[in-house]
């Protein structure tokens, strides 16, 4: 009874996670997979059903064992995407849209095959189905309505009372013991109630932090007693039963495969190996299915053989499903490194695609701060700012544009405030800089993929994603250190279509400073560059440039130079090296900049790791903003020789992390850029 309830509560709140709202913005296609993976393998497996059993088989035995082959549920889809981490991936997207239909119809199927369970029975009462039609017009008709007036409430200011929690929790454990009391399955009543929660904060979340907790303790015990009520060798299996059984199995797992795997490639006209992924996902089982089979074992309404097969194609599809699905579907294909996409190959007269990411409040105010300074030149900068916010007591990820949406949904507050300030800093721009705000919605473990999707959407050269770490502006000790950011970084930094920066913020406690007395609102931004050589730094030293092109903004290249090398822009006396690829382009790289009057060049002889620190300290003092390229940390020069032992952010690379480090002791900025990894993103 324990662990029913264990089910129960997993039901309730996988109900509460559950928008029914999203089913409103889904597209005809959706719901025609929807219907057709559902009603299809049912007409087919009830069919196979009737051929292969005696005409003495009643029609209600026949129709709930094709019902329980044939439901999707969703939250085995979503509990199964998430453990693969592809919630919110193109296939997850598809994914849980299909299955929210699906789950629709599959409701329906099981409430009508309870009706038909109720007039089945031979103590047959009307009393019985009334209850059930009214449970369902109760929740969907005056329960829901209160709730999500409630939550509107709340919103606006109103505190949650624990009454509140105690009165839904009340009509969970009421909903509970009408199903018992009715002898209907244990999936219904209980999941109908969470649907008619809103899902997210603040009451859903509520409800789903004390709920969970019960689930998770007694869900398993749940999946151990269906297992304990099977006896594999005291079952005696017979033809007229087993057969049957396995021959439905197979009609309909295969025709919901091929309906799933037909409908993809034909509406969506994506890769074969996609669609296959996708039927598989869809065809997947797990405890919801689980829990229909033994309820209807326990009803004796299916055999203990068919029960055998029943269990059996659980097992088998929940070991086999994540590892073909792995197989099959790799989300970083849809936006590997195909094209060149970075700032050295971008045209300058182009507009400049740029997608910035915000996670906390001071990364806005940094955001705006650096563009600000870097996208003041003639050539125009299109800014996509992706507010991502991490995905609590929901199953669907939320990825909203705000440009296409007339109305911001209310939920999100912050959102509205990181609009605002981004468009407030569009007007003042005068159109050189045009700023669309998207908000998404996800688990930090997969937010990589959305910051890359956009990339690839909006053809971007350049991602700007804050550091983990983040100071009080004060004294300068940190202030807080998130290492979900920290991961979340770093697959950005593998995975991503594009070059990408780092942004770490340390300067807001300074000021800018006025150009002149007379004029307080021309302010000046100083910047260095530090230049080793090689792709990133040529990239690095390419965003300077782009800085520099603003009156407002002091450039200072520091070219660090090894003694027995020799690399140099053309200075007297100085040999120039140009025997391998990179030391080329290098070459070329510095002879353009000391043809530009308004940036200052200066080469310095950096024997070894020791004189660039010395170096790099003595420039942080005269800087707001230190520009620097991440660099291989394979790549040891004797400039920064013997640094990457002690490097503790790896992501900042070997001479960011220098510049981090707390015997610089810099209240400077730092912008750490890594160009396109084009061999990375395609393997």
């Amino acid at each position: 009874m324990i662990a029913v309830i264990g089910f129960q509560f997993f039901m309730f709140s996988s109900g509460v996670k559950s928008d029914v709202n999203m089913l409103k913005s889904l597209g005809r296609k959706v719901w025609s997979i929807g219907f057709l993976s559902v009603f299809l393998p049912l007409l087919l497996g009830f069919g196979a059903l009737k051929m292969t059993t005696g005409r003495e088989t009643l029609f209600f035995v026949n129709f709930a064992a094709a019902t329980s082959y044939s439901i999707t549920s969703f939250p085995v889809i979503v509990t199964l995407l998430t453990d693969l981490k592809l919630l919110n991936s193109e296939l997850g997207r598809l994914g849980l849209s299909t299955a929210q239909v699906s789950d629709v119809f599959s409701l329906f199927l099981i409430f009508f095959l309870s009706v038909l369970k109720v007039m089945s029975q031979e103590m047959y009462s009307r009393e019985n189905i009334f209850i059930i039609a009214g449970f369902i017009v109760f929740v969907a008709g005056i329960l829901k309505p209160a709730l999500h007036s409630l939550v509107k409430k709340l919103r606006n200011g109103m505190p949650l009372k624990d009454v509140y929690i105690y009165l839904i929790m009340s009509l969970f454990l009421g909903s509970v013991f009408l199903s018992h009391y009715y002898g209907q399955s244990a999936i219904f009543a209980p999941y109908i109630m969470g649907l008619a929660v809103p899902s997210g904060p603040p009451l859903g979340s509520a409800l789903v932090d004390k709920f969970e907790v019960v689930s998770g303790l007694f869900l398993p015990l749940f999946v151990t007693t269906c297992g304990m009520r099977l006896d594999l060798l005291e079952t005696k299996y017979t033809a007229e039963i087993a057969i049957p059984a396995a021959v439905s199995i197979v009609v309909i797992t295969l025709s919901k495969f091929l309906v799933c795997f037909v409908s993809h490639s034909y509406f969506w006209e994506l890769p074969k190996s996609n669609a296959a992924a996708f039927a598989l996902v869809m065809c997947s089982r797990g405890v919801v299915e689980l829990a229909l089979y033994t309820f209807l074992s326990d009803q004796q309404i299916v055999k203990d053989e068919s029960f055998v097969f029943m269990l059996f194609m659980v097992v088998l599809f929940s070991g086999l499903i994540p590892f073909f699905v792995t197989c099959l579907y790799n989300p970083t294909k849809s936006y590997a490194g195909h094209h060149i996409r970075s700032l050295t190959h971008s045209d300058s007269d182009s507009e400049l695609q740029i997608i910035s990411c915000i996670h906390a409040p001071g990364d806005v105010t940094a955001v705006i701060r650096l563009l600000d300074a870097s996208c003041g030149g003639d050539s125009p900068t299109a800014v996509t700012v992706l507010h991502h916010m991490k995905l609590v007591a929901q199953s669907t990820p939320i990825f909203i544009s705000h440009r296409k949406e007339r109305l911001i949904l209310c939920e999100y507050i912050y959102s509205v405030n990181v609009i605002n300030l981004f468009n407030e800093f569009e007007q003042n721009t005068r159109g050189s800089v045009s700023v669309n705000a998207v908000t998404a919605v996800s688990p930090p473990t997969s937010m990589h993929g959305d910051i890359c999707s956009v990339a690839v959407d909006k053809l971007a050269s350049l991602i700007i994603i804050p550091f983990h770490i983040r100071w009080w502006k004060q004294d300068g000790t940190i202030e807080s250190e998130d290492h979900a950011l920290r991961e979340l970084n770093c697959r950005v930094l593998e995975s991503a279509p594009c070059s990408v920066a780092i942004l770490v913020d340390r300067c807001n406690n300074i000021p800018r400073k006025p150009v002149s007395k007379d004029d307080e609102l021309s302010l000046t931004y100083d910047v260095a560059m530090i230049f080793l050589g090689g792709n990133d730094d040529r990239e690095a030293l390419t965003f300077a440039i782009r800085m520099a092109e603003d009156t407002r903004v002091r450039l200072s290249v520091v070219h660090l130079i090894a003694p027995n090398n020799g690399v140099s822009g053309g200075n007297e006396g100085v040999n120039i090296n140009c025997q391998d690829f990179e030391s080329t382009h290098d070459y070329m790289a510095m002879r353009d900049i000391k043809e530009r009057e308004y940036i200052a060049y200066r080469e310095v002889i950096a024997e070894d790791a020791a004189a660039t620190a010395s170096i790099v300290r003595s420039i942080m003092d005269e800087h707001e903003l230190i520009v620097v390229g991440r660099r291989n940390m394979e790549d040891d020069i004797p400039q920064t020789a013997g640094l990457k032992e002690w490097c503790e952010h790896p992501e900042l690379g070997v001479l960011g992390d220098l510049i981090l480090s707390n015997e610089t002791k810099s209240t400077s900025s730092l912008f750490v850029i890594q160009k396109q990894q084009q061999k990375s993103a395609l393997n």
